[in-house]
């Protein structure tokens, strides 16, 4: 096949605009509440598995709560 390789002077840039609502809501659901859901059931089971699956469903849990309470985006 032949063809042109594309220059680097004619590929743009993509900007991709992240609000600050979204990094902190994603700081504090995954991050922090998956660590308090992980020591949670760390706790109370000792089990590894069951401290995963906290870790894993925790966090998805606090996030539709919370778009409950935010109402209709």
């Amino acid at each position: 096949m032949i063809g042109r390789i594309p220059s680097a002077r004619n590929k743009g840039y993509v900007i991709v605009v992240v609000q600050a609502w979204q990094w902190k809501e994603f700081f504090a659901f995954e991050l922090l509440g998956g660590l308090a859901f992980y020591l949670v059931g760390k706790v109370m089971s000792q089990a590894e598995w069951f401290c995963i699956a906290a870790n894993v469903a925790g966090p998805q849990m606090l996030k539709y709560t919370n778009s409950v309470f935010r109402g209709p985006s």
